[in-house]
């Protein structure tokens, strides 16, 4: 029998074999997934990065733009416009004033007012001198916000003088009608209320910074840094550089180390907030896995190696298919069916991913449909509450018309009832122009007239420029009945406003009344149910704050200013929309 030679030996083909199909693709397969631990880690933790930088700056954003909105109802308050323009007004009336502004706020630490006749300052009591600021807004001809960046300030206490940092949004104070300017509002904040929205940040490590658009830093994990500029920092041009659609980059210290950094910039005032952390901190706990992983896999490959000889052939090539169809899968292609034709193992696993993917498949198409039904039946049940005692009233009050005057009057009511029913009952469309809406409310007006002898007065302040304006239908009719029904509790004749006018992009329309007012406890509920969404409410107004955020998105809905004794106004916020599209 002839020799076998060496190479054609059953061991040596073997040993081929395992340094050609275990030992080589092994230490590459190592090698490999060494690095997809440290992208898929990359992945992972830059998207958890950049979702929770861009939560905490959608919260600050939140937080600032309230306090934007605040100083903007304080421009608006008329007797407030009065009371700094009058030439009688005394200086304790001005601190009356600005002490019941900052009471109700919690967020604001400070506000001050300087006019012709003088400063005023409440809360902070800061020892910087006003005046400069009001240098910084002087060419401004208009009450834009004007956000100034954090500085330390000497604050007054009982104990002392103690330094703390604060920040302060800025506006001239202009007559909306008249363009007069009455001097400067200054609010102060604190700069903590920052350092307390972004604290969730620094659970990962690293430090938070926030920065104006002039590369001065306004809040900082560590407050020593507050104040200075990051010019002169190497990551200085790559944030003021950054497009919206940037969310990372990396950058080297003056010391040499790599760090990456997570950003997000605010919509109220385009400061940027970023996250940094040495890359050596994130991925050191990797590069040890990396190497014992490595190192493990070597070992293993040498003690195992005559053992997966025979079983690498029949399990790495399935196992490998579902790791395939497996990323696929991770991808987002629910389609993939794994397919592995053994009699062992490896065909169970494959028939159970199959089922996992089908059910999972399966699961969002149900989530996504059962999503579309529950938010149709939100729209459909909101859209059907029409109040019965209205149409009950109006039924009566024709009936006892027709028995006691006549024809005349019985028709107008009909007439009006019936256009009030032409709107109510058509459901083909979710939107109306505000010149029908008000068209409704004059309709309404005349039948609840007939009901109450006339005893009442509505005027009409309505800009042209919003008349064709898309609204969703029939949410002023329920607030104008409040008006009247509480309304006319009052020992004098009611009086009933409606005005309507756009902001911006904000379409603002404000029902106001003469009425007896709310008291506190019930106006706070009111507002409390408005704010916390909850299906009915004293007023009956959340119904229509809930049409209104479904239609047109949470930024807006209904805000209710009322004191007992001096009226009611509610104002209600809209999108400025020509085409009755929805925000959502």
């Amino acid at each position: 029998m002839q020799r076998i030679k060496f190479y054609n030996s059953l061991r040596f083909q073997l040993v081929m074999v395992v340094i050609l199909l275990i030992l080589i693709p092994v230490g590459f397969i190592g090698f490999l997934l060494a690095g997809t631990i440290e992208e898929i880690f990359n992945e992972k933790y830059s998207s958890v990065a950049i979702q929770s930088i861009k939560e905490t700056t959608d919260k600050i954003d939140y937080l600032l733009s309230d306090i934007q909105d605040y100083t903007i109802s304080i421009l608006a308050n008329r007797s407030f416009l009065e009371l700094i323009s009058s030439p009688t007004t005394t200086d304790k009336e001005i601190d009356e004033a600005l002490r019941g502004f900052l009471a109700s706020r919690n967020d604001i630490d400070g506000i001050s007012l300087i006019t012709a006749s003088g400063t005023y300052a409440i809360g902070t009591n800061k020892t910087t001198p006003l005046i400069s600021i009001q240098q910084m807004v002087k060419n401004q001809s208009d009450s834009k916000p004007l956000w100034l960046p954090t500085v330390q300030q000497n604050i007054r206490i009982l104990s002392g003088i103690s330094s703390r940092y604060y920040f302060s949004v800025v506006r001239n104070i202009i007559d909306f009608n008249t363009l007069e300017n009455y001097g400067t509002l200054v609010v102060d904040i604190e700069e903590v209320l920052l350092e307390q929205a972004y604290e969730n940040l620094l659970s990962t490590g690293g430090d938070v910074t926030i920065i104006d658009e002039q590369g001065y830093i306004v809040s900082h994990s560590d407050e020593r840094n507050i104040g200075f500029s990051i010019m002169d920092q190497p990551y200085s041009e790559a944030v003021l550089s950054l497009d919206e659609n940037s969310n990372a980059f990396t950058y080297q210290t003056k010391e040499g180390d790599e760090k990456i950094a997570f950003f997000s910039t605010l919509k109220t005032n385009g400061w940027h907030v970023v996250q940094t952390i040495s890359k050596e901190e994130l991925y050191g706990e990797i590069y040890l896995i990396q190497s014992i992983f490595l190192l493990s896999g070597a070992v293993y490959a040498i003690l195992m190696m005559i053992l997966l000889i025979m079983m690498s052939i029949q399990y790495t090539d399935p196992m490998l298919k579902i790791i395939r169809d497996l990323k696929r899968v991770e991808k987002g292609d629910l389609t993939v069916r794994t397919e592995v034709h053994t009699k062992n193992e490896m065909h169970q696993l494959s028939e159970s991913v199959n089922t996992m993917i089908m059910e999972m498949e399966q699961l969002i198409d149900r989530l996504v449909e059962e999503e579309r039904m529950k938010r149709e039946v939100e729209l459909e049940a909101l859209h059907a509450q029409i109040n019965p005692h209205f149409l009950y009233n109006t039924l009566n009050t024709i009936k006892w018309m027709a028995k006691i005057q006549g024809a005349t009057s019985v028709s107008n009511a009909i007439v009006a009832l019936v256009k009030l029913l032409r709107i109510s009952i058509n459901i083909s469309t979710d939107f109306i122009t505000l010149k029908e809406e008000i068209e409704y409310i004059q309709n309404y007006i005349v039948i609840q007239k007939l009901r109450f002898n006339e005893d009442f007065e509505i005027l009409y302040e309505i800009d042209e420029s919003v008349e064709q304006a898309q609204i969703p239908k029939l949410i002023l009719q329920p607030i104008i009945e409040n008006s009247i029904i509480y309304g006319m509790e009052s020992s004098e004749s009611l009086k009933i406003t409606v005005a309507a006018h756009a902001d911006g992009d904000m379409l603002t329309i404000k029902l106001s009344d003469n009425g007896p007012g709310i008291p506190e406890n019930v106006a706070s509920q009111i507002a409390f149910d408005l704010a916390a969404g909850k299906k009915m409410s004293k007023a009956g107004l959340n119904n229509t704050s809930q049409r209104i955020k479904l239609f047109c998105g949470d930024a807006y809905g209904i805000d209710l200013l009322t004191r007992e004794g001096e009226g009611t106004t509610v104002i209600v916020r809209l999108p400025v929309n020509l085409e009755g599209e929805r925000h959502v």
